[in-house]
This record gives C-alpha cells, structure tokens and sequence, in this order.
C-alpha cells in the first residue's frame, strides 16, 4: 500500500494545475474552432464549384463568393465570442 499524499490545508490544490486546465481548454476551443473553418470553406468551395458546373457558368461566381461569405460569416462569429466576457456574459 503507498502512503497517501499529503493533505493540503488551504485547499489550493497543485501551483498551477487550474492554469494547465485552462490552457487545454483554450487549445481545445482554438482546436474546434480551426477545424470549423476548414471543414466550412471546404464545404463551400465543393458547393460553389458543384453549382458553377450545374449552371455551366463560365466565370466561376459560387466557387468565389461562396466561401468569401462563409469566412465572412466566422469572422463575425468569432468577434462576438471573443467580446464576450470570460465569466459567459
């Protein structure tokens, strides 16, 4: 049987595990948030070119705007995340 380890008697707990958290929370959140984008631009840019040959356009119109509108649409997303408050407000 191994001894238990010591008690902590201000209920701290270990110097900098709530910070370890918190960085892996955030690399998980960025994580998410890359995957995001690529699958949607990809997704958009199959679509694009899908309707261009269906439409048989000659200039590529859904294969730009497309995707332009989605990476637009994030970033709007990701600027009302990122001003909310970290307490969730």
């Amino acid at each position: 049987m191994q001894p238990s380890p010591p008690v902590d008697p201000g209920g701290k707990g270990e110097p900098g595990k709530d910070r370890k958290i918190s960085n892996r929370r955030e690399l998980l959140r960025y994580a998410g948030l890359s995957s995001e984008v690529l699958a949607s631009v990809g997704i958009s840019v199959f679509l694009g070119i899908k309707a261009d040959k269906w439409l048989k356009l000659s200039f590529p119109v859904f294969s730009l705007s497309l995707p332009l509108l989605v990476i637009i649409s994030l970033i709007v997303r990701l600027v009302k995340e990122s001003s909310r408050k970290k307490d969730g407000k």
